[in-house]
């Protein structure tokens, strides 16, 4: 009779606490309903399942909060699409017509842009560096004609040979970024070229810009530390308010280059033609001490 007893009691305390735990699962489901949903868009993206497909009608113009992955749209023609709040990651673009292509607040991680038109782009508070990876994207012989990068970190993303003929990076990251030979150029004809860029407020320490034409472009309040300028051209160049300390400089020309209020350090005048070249009188020190010249100071 007693065992009989405990066994109810047994049975008794199991289902007590088979009943606690649905209505504690009951209570939180209720909480769940009640909370207001989370706006925040990284959070909502990240909840949302990645696509391996995106189909686009004509109609459509406009994709939003989506998350990609792996997209194959090699060769693809897709014109004046806006991407907001959308993370995209290990796509390939290359060799398409995305001319006018818009992102806005969006996540684009190891993507593949080769050989694509992005005439006309425009990208603003974008992020093309992926952390985890510590890569950017690849723009390698593409061509942003008339593109404009705003707020945006393409750091280590490369633009070997793109074509950049008035491209805007402006209040961008922009570390180690390769724009080896990308060209900056308009052939006006066989000895004529005609050089635009906007390359301002933006961070490109580490970046290489070997055997570029900048003259007369825009570098204005940008830091340029530990960047290769081999064979560059620079005449004329807005460079007013930069930090200007290469790493290497052999072939670098400077003629007429406005340096005003300019940083300039780990330089060897002696190298360089500075000819016309505009500075203040107090970075006169900068190069009188680079020099070797020992400056006293005149007699009361």
């Amino acid at each position: 009779m007693s065992d009989k007893s405990d066994t109810n009691q047994s049975i008794a305390k199991t289902l007590e606490k088979i009943k606690n735990s649905m209505d504690k699962k009951s209570n939180i489901n209720s909480e769940d309903k009640n909370d207001p949903i989370d706006s925040d868009t990284e959070k909502l993206i990240d909840l949302i399942k990645e696509e391996e497909i995106l189909n686009i009608s004509i109609q459509t113009t406009l994709i939003k909060d989506r998350k990609f992955s792996n997209l194959n749209w090699v060769k693809h023609n897709h014109q004046e699409l806006t991407f907001e709040n959308c993370k995209i990651s290990n796509s390939d673009f290359s060799s398409s017509n995305l001319d006018g292509l818009r992102l806005i607040n969006c996540k684009i991680f190891n993507c593949n842009f080769e050989k694509t038109s992005i005439q006309e782009g425009f990208f603003e508070d974008c992020e093309f560096y992926d952390k985890d990876l510590q890569n950017g994207c690849c723009f390698n012989l593409a061509d942003l004609k008339r593109a404009e990068f705003h707020r945006c970190n393409i750091s280590m993303s490369t633009f070997k040979r793109a074509n950049a003929f008035q491209i805007v990076i402006n209040e961008c990251r922009a570390q180690g970024c390769d724009f080896q030979f990308t060209n900056f150029s308009n052939v006006i004809s066989r000895n004529v070229l005609f050089s635009s860029a906007f390359l301002t407020k933006t961070d490109f320490r580490y970046c290489n810009f070997e055997g570029v034409h900048l003259e007369k472009c825009d570098l204005s309040e940008s830091k340029f530390v530990s960047v290769i300028f081999s064979k560059t051209n620079l005449e004329e160049a807005n460079l007013t308010n930069t930090v200007f300390s290469p790493s290497q400089y052999d072939g670098l020309s400077l003629f007429n280059a406005d340096f005003r209020n300019a940083e300039i350090a780990n330089i060897d005048i002696r190298k360089l033609d500075f000819s016309g070249v505009k500075i203040f009188e107090w970075q006169q020190a900068f190069f009188i001490e680079n020099l070797g010249i020992i400056a006293y100071p005149d007699k009361a």
